[in-house]
């Protein structure tokens, strides 16, 4: 079947108030969704006349320089980040792996707050135990994804095959869409590997009894 995605943009003027300016760093990351793309160039103007050196930082899959998806989650080297949008889930991204401020101006209630990490501190807390939890377990059920885009079965079986060579037992879970209620029907797993959208293993690790880390993050450990 043959796909067709268009982009969807906002037309809408984003400029921050003397206030808000005043709030941010001299140094930043600056970060939008796609239907914000179109209103950053007039906005890093207004930055950097007020003294802020902009970056603007992209994600691994994004197609603009300032994109970001919310489903990825990297380092990026700025000191600190300004995220335009509405929404808590994709400056959840950028704190997953940067202990950095993350301010969020949202363009259409035009408020500007800091980033809370108080949620997204524990959630890194309980990641970083699933990784110890992988590293120790005997037996390891990976989990893959037919949807185009988050299909990584090559890459799978390598984490498979590294594994084994390790001592560990490993089954490979194949489907579409993934039902997190039937993965507690193997009890014999005692960690899972999320080789699908990388926030399954971030977002949804409390809806199974096991710990549950994502492929990219322990495929170099093993």
């Amino acid at each position: 079947m043959k796909t067709l995605f268009l982009e969807a943009h906002v037309s809408m003027d984003i400029t921050l108030s003397e206030e808000q300016l005043n709030q941010l760093p001299k140094e930043i990351g600056l970060f939008t969704t796609v239907q914000f793309i179109d209103s950053l160039q007039p906005l890093v103007k207004q930055l950097e006349k007020h003294g802020i050196a902009v970056k603007l930082l992209r994600g691994k899959h994004t197609q603009r320089d300032g994109q970001i998806l919310g489903c990825e989650y990297l380092d990026y080297p700025a000191p600190a980040f300004l995220y335009i949008g509405d929404g808590q889930f994709h400056p959840q991204a950028i704190a997953i792996k940067n202990n950095k401020a993350i301010y969020c101006y949202n363009p259409y209630s035009k408020e500007m707050k800091l980033f809370d990490r108080t949620d997204i501190e524990k959630i890194v807390k309980q990641h970083k135990a699933a990784i110890l939890k992988f590293l120790s377990a005997d037996t390891i059920g990976v989990i893959i994804s037919t949807k185009p885009g988050q299909q990584f079965l090559k890459r799978s079986i390598e984490l498979k095959e590294r594994c084994e060579a390790k001592g560990k037992k490993v089954y490979l879970m194949i489907s579409n869409t993934v039902d997190f209620t039937q993965m507690n029907n193997f009890p014999f797993v005692e960690c899972w590997v999320n080789s699908a959208c990388p926030r399954i293993g971030i977002d949804d690790k409390n809806k199974v009894d096991k710990p549950m880390v994502n492929l990219e993050d322990v495929y170099e450990l093993i």
